[in-house]
C-alpha cells in the first residue's frame, strides 16, 4: 500500500488523513503542517502516523495530498519542488486553473483535486472521517491512484479540465457563498438589525450557513475565480431584476418565478442530489 502524505492538517487534510485510516487502517498517512499545535493534535488522536513541522516530514509518503488555503498553493509548490520526484501529487483546492498552474510553473504535475464538500468549522478540530460520503470529488485527470483514495473515502470522482470545473463550480457553490455574505452584510447593516436578530429562525440560519465559513477560504475561492464569479454575479443580478420588477407591480405572473425555481430545484434532488 502506498504511503500518503498530507500537507496541510486543518479541515480537509485531517478530514482526509481520518477517512483513509477509517477506510484502510494498514496504510501509513504521514503530515505536514506549519502549525506546531496542530501537529501534535494530529499525532495525540491517532489522525496520522508521523508528522512535523517541516516539509522533509512527507518525504517518505508515495502520494501528496496538499491541503492548505488556496493563496498559499504556490509557496507549497515552489518549496514541495525537492520532495516530490516519483510522487504523485494531487490537491484539494477550491478552484484549478491557477492552482494547475502554480504547480506547473514548479515543474509539479498536479492531479488537480476538489472535494465538492466541507462545512463552516474550521481546523483540525472541525475534522470528520465521514466528511466526503456520497460528495462528488473533481479531478482533472483520470489517475487510478489518486481515484482509487477518493473512492476509498467513499466520494464518487467526476473528471473534468479546470477551466470547466472553475466555470461550473462558480455558479454551483462560489456565487452562493458569495450571496450568503451579502445577505448578511444586507440585513445585519439595517438600523433595525438588533429587533430582526431576535426574531431570526431556520430561514436565515440557511441563508447564513455559507457566511459562517472560514474568511481566508472564501478569499482565496473569490480572487482565484474572480471573472467566472462575476459573470454568475450579473446572472443572478438579472434574476433579481426580473423578481423585483414582478414584485414591484404585483404581477401575479410572479407565481410562475417561484415555479420555476421549484421545478428546478425538484429535478436536482429527484437526480440523486
Amino acid at each position: 500500500m502506498p504511503t500518503i502524505g498530507v500537507v496541510g492538517l486543518g479541515l480537509m487534510g485531517a478530514s482526509f488523513a481520518m477517512a483513509v485510516k477509517k477506510a484502510r487502517p494498514e496504510m501509513t498517512i504521514v503530515g505536514f503542517d506549519h502549525d506546531a499545535a496542530t501537529v501534535r493534535k494530529a499525532m495525540h488522536r491517532g489522525i496520522v502516523n508521523v508528522a512535523g513541522s517541516d516539509l522533509g516530514a512527507i518525504d517518505m509518503a508515495d502520494v501528496i495530498v496538499v491541503a492548505v488555503p488556496i493563496l498559499a498553493m504556490a509557496g507549497v509548490f515552489k518549496a514541495l519542488r525537492g520532495h516530490v520526484a516519483g510522487k504523485v501529487i494531487t490537491d484539494m483546492a477550491s478552484t484549478k486553473s491557477g492552482v494547475m498552474d502554480w504547480a506547473a510553473a514548479e515543474g509539479i504535475d498536479l492531479v488537480g483535486g476538489h472535494p465538492m464538500c466541507g462545512r463552516e468549522a474550521a481546523g483540525i478540530d472541525g475534522a470528520d472521517a465521514d466528511l466526503f460520503q456520497s460528495a462528488p470529488w473533481i479531478l482533472t485527470r483520470n489517475d487510478p491512484t489518486v481515484r482509487g483514495l477518493v473512492e476509498s473515502v467513499g466520494a464518487h470522482p467526476i473528471v473534468m479540465d479546470a477551466a470547466t470545473h472553475d466555470r461550473l463550480v462558480a455558479g454551483v457553490s462560489h456565487a452562493a457563498l458569495l450571496l450568503s455574505v451579502g445577505y448578511v452584510l444586507a440585513l445585519s447593516g439595517r438600523s433595525d438589525w438588533p429587533e430582526a436578530s431576535k426574531v431570526a429562525a431556520s430561514g436565515f440560519r440557511d441563508m447564513s450557513r455559507l457566511a459562517g465559513g472560514d474568511p481566508v477560504l472564501a478569499t482565496g475561492i473569490s480572487r482565484t475565480n474572480r471573472d467566472h464569479l462575476l459573470e454568475q454575479l450579473d446572472g443572478i443580478s438579472h434574476a433579481l431584476t426580473r423578481l423585483r420588477r414582478h414584485l414591484e407591480a404585483d404581477d401575479p405572473r410572479l407565481v410562475e418565478l417561484f415555479e420555476e425555481a421549484r421545478a428546478v430545484r425538484e429535478r436536482w434532488m429527484n437526480e440523486g442530489a
